[in-house]
């Protein structure tokens, strides 16, 4: 059996002929040929990915394998090798990640590269193995509200397989992440295909505890990398990252956590940011292109080096990466776990080609308890509120410091000088006043309460921290994200916030510490009205029809008119998505994500497929970066 960073090489599979698709490092591939398989071929797009398959030809891996660097629908089928027994292969898997929903909504078929599968089919039905293997993210089964997991399924069967497939859990398998995958196989055989039972955790014959992080990094050879150059040092988050608590994250700074002046509001941000990894545990899902400040980060409050990062999904050490230290990260974190994909492969030397193992199979019928420990995780999380709030013996501080200041400039390149802000604070009510142009004419009104906990916009439970009254004055249609500018500027000055968006949480599930009571539009402009209706709660993150967007502007409704309009707000950095900045969005609609313009900093670039403006007769000088 595998053991941390340490795999006993078999000859289960000597004599089966392997060729491989979207290959990427090589970690689905290791486990095939660390069981004795034969790939002789295998295949990615990547460059990099091809060259660190190369490096390791004649030392981990075999070194008749056929490396090439090509775009599997542009591969000739019938210049593959022959007498082919098995094909293996996970397509990208951005189009059906959690990451693509969080967006706006998985692309899935909708992206080219939710159509790879096609090619990988048309291969598979060229080559006519005796199986194959499929890998992808769990998302693949729900996108398009199950409709391309139907369609990949009938196309695998239209060419003669039966399918067996299951949701995974690399940790099962002795990673010390969770990583879950969708794992299907293809066969002939006249029995179910069945899956390996896993060697850890609550499904394990033995109930055998998973592996930490700090054994999985235990005793690694080689490891030279510095250190002190992966310190969190520099950036306004850098400094809460050493008093993150191991196995916590940014909620640690939340008022739901007990956090005195609170930082962040309740889900405000993905689960990776500033998460720190629990030395006795295992980590959340390591991620390919990890931002500044997504974790995990090592207990020591510290980037992990590579060495560490290869442990964690599974590599051996004298495994060689190609490339700078973010090109081999992205390589690892892109891998199928070899925990995961040396126990496939025993399974499917034993079932498929007959050949003799101990190994543990699953009933088909067997339900998988990682479900379950979700549940059971958020009931934990829960409690940890709950046990926050019973415990608290002092009424929570006020999130806001309320100090009088002017002021004169909002930090803001996009406007001019005279965008000024005047700031003045009664109490706990913050008076603030926009001067968007010269003019004296009043453009909107805008009431706010701020409330000292997340306990949802619509509750009037506890009174509110603070009282914002705004008055935007203007003309142009600048002044009403100077207004929201206003509000970030006075939320910064005030608190320990970032930025207004923290006190919003994310557009998927806000959690709002504050509510907008009251939005008068005083202006004749359009986007007036447009401010109007977006800054009510009910109306962000929700379809409505491209018309209504048009009505609002007073405008002819057409693709083209429509278009130039989102342009436009997004130059005002509204977050506005439709079809064509988020691809899963129906065509005939559009949504608003926050009631509010997004602070500087957020990247808001508009971009338009080439084909829909020669469509539309639409310049493309027109669709600029916002």
């Amino acid at each position: 059996m595998a053991q941390m960073g340490k795999y006993e090489r078999l000859k289960l599979g000597k004599g089966i002929r392997v060729i491989s698709f979207f290959t990427g490092a090589g970690g689905l591939d290791l486990g095939f040929d660390l069981t004795g398989y034969d790939v002789v071929y295998a295949t990615d797009i990547d460059a990099m990915c091809c060259e660190t398959l190369k490096a390791n030809l004649g030392g981990v891996l075999s070194k008749s394998t056929i490396v090439e660097q090509a775009d599997i629908r542009k591969i000739d089928p019938a210049t593959l090798p022959k007498d082919i027994d098995l094909i293996i292969g996970g397509p990208p898997c951005q189009s059906f990640s959690a990451s693509g929903r969080r967006a706006g909504g998985a692309p899935g078929r909708l992206d080219d590269r939710g159509t790879l599968f096609e090619a990988y089919c048309k291969i598979i039905d060229h080559v006519k193995p005796k199986a194959f293997l499929f890998e992808n993210v769990r998302g693949i089964l729900g996108t398009n509200k199950g409709e391309d997991w139907n369609a990949i399924v009938e196309s695998f069967r239209d060419i003669g397989y039966t399918i067996s497939y299951r949701i995974l859990d690399a940790l099962d398998y002795g990673a010390p992440q969770q990583r879950e995958r969708m794992i299907m196989v293809g066969h002939k055989l006249d029995s179910e295909f069945l899956f390996p039972r896993p060697l850890f955790g609550p499904d394990s014959e033995n109930n055998a505890p998973y592996i930490t992080s700090a054994q999985a990094l235990d005793g690694i050879v080689g490891d030279n990398e510095d250190r002190d150059s992966l310190m969190l040092r520099n950036g306004k988050y850098a400094h809460l990252l050493p008093l993150v608590p191991p196995g916590e994250n940014y909620l640690h700074f939340t008022a739901k956590r007990g956090y005195p002046n609170p930082i962040f509001a309740y889900r405000s941000r993905f689960s990776d940011f500033l998460y720190k990894a629990n030395p006795d545990t295992q980590i959340k899902t390591l991620i390919a292109s990890p931002g500044k400040y997504t974790g995990p980060f090592h207990w020591d409050n510290r980037c992990f080096t590579v060495r560490e990062y290869m442990r964690l999904q599974g590599f051996p050490d004298n495994y060689i990466f190609v490339g700078d230290r973010t090109d081999r990260v992205k390589q690892i974190g892109n891998s199928v776990s070899l925990k995961l994909s040396y126990q496939m492969a025993i399974a499917i030397a034993k079932q498929v080609f007959g050949r003799k193992s101990d190994i543990k199979l699953l009933p088909s019928d067997y339900a998988l308890s990682f479900d379950s420990r979700k549940g059971k995780k958020a009931a934990k999380t829960r409690e940890i509120h709950t046990a926050v709030a019973h415990n608290s013996k002092e009424t929570p501080t006020s999130m806001f410091n309320f100090v009088d200041y002017d002021s004169s400039v909002i930090p803001n390149e996009s406007l001019s000088s005279r965008n000024n802000v005047s700031v003045k604070v009664v109490g706990n009510t913050a008076k603030i006043t926009v001067k968007a142009d010269s003019s004296r004419k009043i453009f909107a009104k805008l009431r706010m309460e701020i409330r000292k906990s997340e306990i949802g916009a619509a509750s009037d439970l506890l009174p509110a921290d603070a009282i914002l009254d705004v008055t935007a004055y203007g003309e142009s249609e600048h002044a009403v994200q100077t207004m929201w500018n206003a509000i970030d500027d006075w939320v910064i000055r005030s608190s320990n916030f970032h930025s207004l968006f923290e006190l919003y949480g994310h557009f998927t599930e806000p959690h709002p510490v504050f509510r907008i009571t009251s939005f008068v539009a005083k202006s004749d402009a359009p986007i007036a009205a447009f401010a109007k209706h977006v800054s009510d709660f009910e109306n962000c993150s929700k379809y409505f029809p491209r018309e209504h967007l048009a009505k609002l502007f007073g405008v002819k409704f057409g693709t083209s008119s429509f278009i130039e309009l989102v342009r436009m707000l997004r130059s005002y950095r509204f977050d506005i998505r439709c079809h064509e900045t988020n691809i899963a969005i129906p065509k005939n609609v559009y949504m608003v994500s926050y009631p509010f313009t997004l602070p500087f900093g957020k990247q808001m670039n508009f971009s338009i497929r080439p084909q829909i403006l020669a469509e539309h007769n639409i310049s493309n000088n027109r669709m600029v970066a916002a």
